[in-house]
């Protein structure tokens, strides 16, 4: 059962951690276009032009990230791992596409992730790409066309060099691929929210009733006083967790620092522990059972099912 829940949790921290973190534009490339030449600034004071490095290689990876980008250091050592494997064909090219990030600390960035490629700055060079998320990759074929458009991180090596193989296959007839767009997680953490609340609010509404008072106070759970309130539903802990989940949702629209979101999910999900254990306390389970009740729906429905069949009721003292 520990096994089950170890694994749930890491299927649901890389779901989030792979979640692209969004700008405020939308891509400006399409798959099958020629790529239009560029040169960009370079941390060791030179520069990288499309059409020259395109003489030498097979496939160039343009990838456009930010210093602050999660997703974006999540990648960068698969993507590293490929290139040392692979740089006689092909060359990838990372550069920052924050205008706060300085050549300083991308060149910082650089070595303290110990990244052999060329970073630099992306500047007013990538001004004809507007970008809806970072990262966001762009595989030039050797024909200097878009082959593939990637929005969002590569959650593994075997996905990038997958992608890599096949652009450098004899067997490529310049056919591009479709746009890949990593999935936005924060709309399905929205929707959770909502139906838990749904859920929960039923489910409360069940309870007053059955005690005897209004069913308006479900409306208002951090002032209600029963003992019940606080075993079943551990007011202030849920609230907190879902508040944390609506902010990081707020932040991921509105682009700040992708550490933000990542503390907020953390507070969440600590927080979202602390009501599971609590919630399987008045089941009678232990807490195992408790850290599955972190899992949005399964605690929402149990939530529910609790709040229609229990029947008493004390008031705190």
């Amino acid at each position: 059962m520990k096994k089950l829940i170890g694994m749930l949790l890491a299927v649901v921290l890389t779901a989030i951690l792979s979640s692209p973190v969004y700008a405020d534009a939308v891509a400006g490339l399409e798959p099958g276009q020629a790529m239009p030449d560029f040169t960009v600034s370079l941390t060791d004071g030179s520069t990288a032009t499309l059409s020259e490095v395109l003489e030498e290689k097979e496939l160039v990876v343009l990838n456009i990230f930010a210093s602050w980008c999660g997703p974006c250091e999540i990648e960068f050592p698969e993507m590293e791992k490929v290139r040392e494997t692979k740089k006689e064909q092909m060359e990838i090219i990372a550069v920052s596409g924050d205008p706060d990030d300085t050549m300083e600390m991308i060149d910082e960035y650089k070595k303290s992730h110990e990244l052999s490629f060329p970073m630099g700055l992306a500047g007013d060079a990538l001004g004809f790409i507007e970008l809806e998320a970072y990262p966001t990759t762009v595989f030039v074929d050797r024909n200097g066309n878009v082959g593939l458009v990637k929005i969002g991180a590569f959650v593994s090596q075997e996905d990038f060099e997958e992608k890599v193989d096949l652009f450098l296959s004899p067997d490529y007839d310049g056919k591009p691929l479709e746009t890949e767009k990593a999935v936005d997680y924060s709309l399905y953490f929205l929707l959770w929210i909502v139906l838990g609340g749904l859920l929960s609010l039923i489910g409360r509404w069940r309870m007053f009733r059955k005690a005897g008072k209004p069913g308006w106070n479900s409306l208002i759970p951090f002032l209600n006083t029963y003992r019940e309130f606080s075993l079943c539903w551990n007011g202030w802990f849920g609230i907190i967790a879902d508040l944390c989940i609506v902010a990081g949702v707020i932040n991921n629209l509105a682009g700040l620092p992708a550490v933000i979101y990542y503390v907020l999910v953390a507070v969440s999900l600590f927080f979202s522990i602390l009501e599971g254990f609590k919630l399987a306390g008045v089941f009678g389970k232990g807490k195992v059972f408790g850290l599955l009740l972190i899992l949005p729906v399964f605690r929402d429905i149990c939530r529910f099912i609790l709040g229609v069949t229990k029947a008493e009721y004390r008031p705190n003292k």
